[in-house]
């Protein structure tokens, strides 16, 4: 009975834990670097990679930007 009763402790903290974490609670500004780190390492490698492939084309495109004077768009 009690390791049953320790279970659902910990069920509930981890689902109340998800549950902040998803909704911003620890930060004003959102989701965090840890929240999205997090969703990038539940994805199949296929979105893995996927969306590595994207964010080495926007840093080139930004880095070419820097080179060549232009001001960066965001």
């Amino acid at each position: 009975m009690i390791g049953l009763v320790i279970w659902v402790i910990i069920i509930v903290g981890a689902i109340g834990t998800l549950f902040v974490i998803v909704n911003g609670s620890f930060s004003k500004r959102g989701a965090g670097i840890a929240t999205l780190t997090a969703f990038h390492d539940f994805q199949p490698k296929d979105k893995q990679e996927a969306v590595q492939e994207i964010v080495e084309q926007r840093a080139g495109k930004k880095l070419e930007e820097q080179k060549s004077g232009a001001s960066p768009k965001t």
